[in-house]
């Protein structure tokens, strides 16, 4: 492997260009954060904090359908799994017990 060993001054150029741009960044947030600050900007953040309580709203009633649904499914689900164990739809079945006939207390000789 051939490494290349940075010189001083390539280093310090490359803390300089990181250096430039993060300064660039730092400006940029500032300005978006006078921008938010300034009154004619109001307007703007109230459309946006109304926009979120429209969705705020649409996710609760998708929410409630959902749940809703769930709800429905799973009585459904219950009511059919309670037919299939206990054999509700099955006719009666009955039973015949059949007694042999004893001789009582008599010993067998």
């Amino acid at each position: 492997m051939n490494w290349k060993m940075a010189t001083l001054n390539e280093v310090s150029a490359k803390l300089l260009e990181v250096d430039a741009k993060q300064d660039q960044e730092i400006v940029l947030l500032k300005h978006r954060v006078e921008q938010l600050e300034n009154e004619n900007d109001n307007e703007i953040i109230k459309e946006l904090r109304e926009r979120v309580r429209n969705l705020e709203k649409w996710v609760a009633g998708a929410a409630a359908v959902i749940t809703a649904a769930t709800f429905v499914i799973g009585i459904a689900v219950a009511v059919d799994s309670k037919e299939i164990n206990y054999g509700c739809n099955d006719a009666t079945e009955q039973e015949e017990l059949l007694q042999l006939p004893s001789d009582g207390d008599q010993s067998c000789t």
